[in-house]
């Protein structure tokens, strides 16, 4: 598994998260590359990745691009067939689950994704409508959301294992505004997400929005001058 999988992290103004998260994930990660992205260039971040992950390689653009753009660098960096894609504020509470990830979206081409987190740890706020549908297959057990909604549950951002031809196919995330628009392009291709049951994470982060800090304004002048050379 350590030549099909390479790990893709955005992080950021979390240092504290971004350790839970590595702690969590612990042997999972042996032997596997890790690649991130800091797009808020935080030293403390930085250093902290420096340190919970030394084998890891840390891609620098120098400036602020945002979300999907920083992704697409992170990904242009891949060599494997296989993404391991998450971010600074998810608890993993158990291992093996990479393997089982990787079994599903090589059982059904129409699997886009098979995200990570747990179906119970979504907001309680979420319109369940009809029950989720789960699923028995010989390469393992997952749920699908995908008839909950005509756009959501075809990709995610959230904690997910995909192929780098979904990526290449796309033509990259940049030409996407938000991540929706990135699920309904994969929903009209005919795929849906898989939530591998159980699953193997949680979100951490709920308390820490990187979205809710405002950019100083000597870096918004220094990325706006970067920007203009």
């Amino acid at each position: 598994m350590n030549d099909a999988i390479t790990v893709c992290m955005t992080m950021g103004r979390r240092p504290d998260l971004l350790r839970q998260t590595f702690e969590s994930l612990g042997a999972e990660l042996d032997g596997l590359p890790v690649l991130a992205i800091n797009d808020f260039g935080d030293s403390e971040t930085n250093e902290m990745f420096a340190q919970v992950c030394p084998q890891g390689r840390r891609i620098d653009l120098g400036r602020q691009v945002g979300h999907h753009p920083a992704v697409d660098a992170l990904y242009g960096e891949v060599r494997t067939p296989f993404i391991f894609h998450l971010e600074d504020d998810w608890g993993f509470h158990r291992q093996g689950f990479l393997g089982q990830a990787r079994a599903l979206l090589q059982s059904d081409p129409g699997i886009s994704i098979v995200c990570l987190r747990d179906v119970s740890d979504f907001p309680q706020s979420v319109d369940w409508g009809d029950a989720p549908r789960s699923v028995h297959d010989d390469a393992g057990d997952y749920v699908r959301l995908d008839h909950l909604h005509d756009q959501w549950h075809g990709f995610t951002f959230n904690p997910h294992l995909g192929r780098k031809a979904l990526w290449e196919r796309l033509g990259g995330f940049s030409g996407f505004r938000k991540e929706r628009h990135i699920s309904r392009h994969v929903r009209g291709q005919g795929q849906f997400t898989a939530y591998l049951d159980p699953g193997a994470c949680a979100h951490i982060g709920w308390e820490t929005s990187v979205t809710e800090a405002k950019v100083p304004l000597e870096k918004r002048l220094k990325n706006w001058f970067l920007r203009k050379r």
